[in-house]
This record gives structure tokens, sequence and C-alpha cells, in this order.
């Protein structure tokens, strides 16, 4: 994230600019939903280069985020387990199938350019995913499809792991629509139909995004750790949609210390290598629907966040807030626009 202007002015002219492209997308999600009505989530990482719509093409909207370090969930943290049955419901509610992508990220080439949240230890990420996902199979049964997903992020391959074999967007690279569904039925067999064809716009537009960036590879330097901003609380995905920009603290964490300080570091660490004029941000922000009540509630969350969070960094990472290059700002978020309303902004000293 190169520097031109300020770190909240670039901020807030990326939120403008994201939010335009989620009203304009609009009639696109409604033409998805029309004719793929299966609701998606995604639970993943913090880590700013783990985005799904990025990675698939699609437009952002279509695929419900969830955020922890690591993409370490439990199905038990209260918070999470409220957010995930509401979504759980409101799409059953309608009549559709719930599919949720339980992510683990690693790098092909580099295993240091991997999962911070589990010591860059694949196999304990991918062991954990695989937890999570039975405990959404003992909890909702056939009500929530759980696929274990791996995230390569080289590359950006996502690979579906099944009971009865994988299937990726490398692999399905100038496969045909029929071909591919094919295979992700023989890997899922006891996924019912709907839901598989629903899947595929995802797995196509994967198939395509990492042929391009095979046929025009990402420098080594894109490929590692270049966030400059730690956004906290939620909704993020929908409008930091820049690969890389953000760390995505997720507020469902009762243990919401912990992302927040290795957010701070890797802040830090990046601080190193960036110009002298490319500052930090501590970005806490919270949706809201409706005025009145909400839209107030939402703005004591968000500040509280702040607070929260700039108490953890000065006690855990005094040296980032030494730089005097960390700026905190404080907004809310209106849901249907995914506009960034400013409420305050300082300087963290």
């Amino acid at each position: 994230m190169a520097a031109s202007g300020s770190i909240i002015d670039r901020i807030i002219a990326i939120n403008g600019e994201e939010s335009d492209r989620y009203v304009a997308a609009d009639s696109a999600r409604r033409r998805h939903w029309a004719k793929h009505p299966t609701g998606f989530a995604a639970l993943k990482c913090m880590d700013g280069r783990v985005h799904v719509p990025t990675m698939t093409q699609t437009a952002i909207g279509l695929v419900k985020p969830f955020r922890a370090i690591g993409g370490r969930f439990e199905l038990w943290w209260p918070a999470f387990a409220k957010r995930m049955w509401n979504w759980v419901k409101a799409v059953r509610d309608r009549g559709d199938r719930c599919v949720v992508l339980v992510t683990y990220h690693y790098s092909a080439s580099n295993p240091h350019l991997g999962c911070a949240g589990w010591n860059h230890d694949t196999a304990a990420a991918r062991a954990h995913a695989e937890r999570l996902a039975a405990g959404f199979d003992r909890v909702f049964g056939e009500q929530v499809t759980a696929m274990v997903t791996g995230v390569e992020t080289d590359r950006d391959i996502l690979t579906l792991h099944g009971t009865h074999g994988d299937v990726s967007g490398a692999h399905l690279i100038g496969k045909s629509d029929g071909a591919a569904q094919a295979e992700l039925a023989a890997a899922f067999p006891r996924m019912d139909d709907r839901a598989l064809a629903d899947c595929m716009p995802f797995l196509i537009g994967n198939a395509a995004h990492v042929a391009a960036v095979t046929e025009h590879p990402r420098k080594v330097s894109a490929l590692d750790h270049d966030e400059r901003v730690i956004a906290i609380g939620h909704g993020f995905d929908y409008w930091v949609a820049h690969r890389n920009v953000a760390v995505i603290v997720n507020d469902v964490d009762p243990n919401l210390d912990v992302p927040i300080e290795t957010a701070a570091r890797i802040l830090e660490r990046n601080l190193v290598t960036a110009v002298a004029d490319d500052d930090v941000l501590l970005l806490a922000s919270v949706p809201y629907s409706t005025h009145g009540i909400e839209r107030a509630l939402a703005i004591e969350r968000a500040r509280g966040l702040n607070g929260f969070a700039q108490l953890v960094i000065r006690n855990r990472n005094p040296k980032l807030v030494d730089t005097g290059r960390l700026h905190a700002l404080v907004g809310i978020t209106f849901e249907r626009t995914k506009r960034l309303e400013v409420i305050e902004s300082s300087v963290v000293r």
C-alpha cells in the first residue's frame, strides 16, 4: 500500500470507491442469488492476503465473512455462535441451503509466508479446520455443509477437501463447467445437487484467477504481509477489498487482546520497510442498519473497541506507539451501502 496522502485519507478514499462498487453490484448479486440461492459463509484468518471475492472473481457481498486470528474459531464463543446461528437461521428461513467454507492458509513457496496465527504450522491449522467442520456437522446437522478449504496465498488457490478427494481451482483450469461439477460431486458425494451447482461460480472464478496469477506471477515482496491497517470490528471484508491492505480483527473473539497484539506486531514489522511518510492505522468500525438506537450503539461499540485496542497496543507493542506513525480512526458503516462514517480520529500516543 504505497503512500499517497495520509493513511486516513487513503482509507476513506478506498471506502468511497468500494462503497460505490458495492452499491453498483447490487443487481449482479441479485442475479447471482436468483440462479444460485445457497447461502455461503467463510471462516478465515485475519490475514489481509485472504480475500475470497478477489480469489474467486465474484461480487463483494456474496459470501458472509468471519475473521479470527489463524481462523481459530470455536463454536462455543458466545458472540460467534450467536452471529453464526442468526446467519444460518436467516438463510434457512428463506428456504435455502447453507455452505460454510472453513479455511486455513499457507504458502507453497515458503513456510514462513504461511499463517503466523499458527506459527506457520499448516498441519495444525488444517487439523483445527477439520475439527471445526466436524463441530458444524455435530451442531447443525444437514442444515449446514461445512467444507474444509485450503488457501494457498502465493497463487490464491482454493482447495476444497472432500470426503472422497480434493478439488482445487488450479486443477480445474481449462475444464468445462460440467466436468468441474462432476469432480466436485465425486469429492462430496453427500452434498445435494443444488449446493453443488451453487459452488461452481466460486470454483470456476478461482480457476480463472489462478490462471491469471500464474501467467503474471506476483513479486516475491507481494507474497508476504504488507498491511498498513488494523481493522477491528466487523463488516470490513465488504469494502476493504484491496488485497493485503488490512489485518482484520473480528470482535467475536473472547480473547480479543491476542489478535490485536499479533496485528500490531505485523504492522510494526511492515513499517521497517515502509517509506518515511507511509503511516499505519487502527480502524475501529461497526456496521448499523437503522438510525436511532442501533446507530448510537454502533458508535459506542466502535469507540469502545478503539479504546481497548489502544490500551493493548500501548501495553504490549509500545515500540509501535513510539514511532508516532500509528493513527486511530473511529467510524461506523451503513450496512446497505458499506459507506464509512467518520466519528473521530487521532494519533495514538
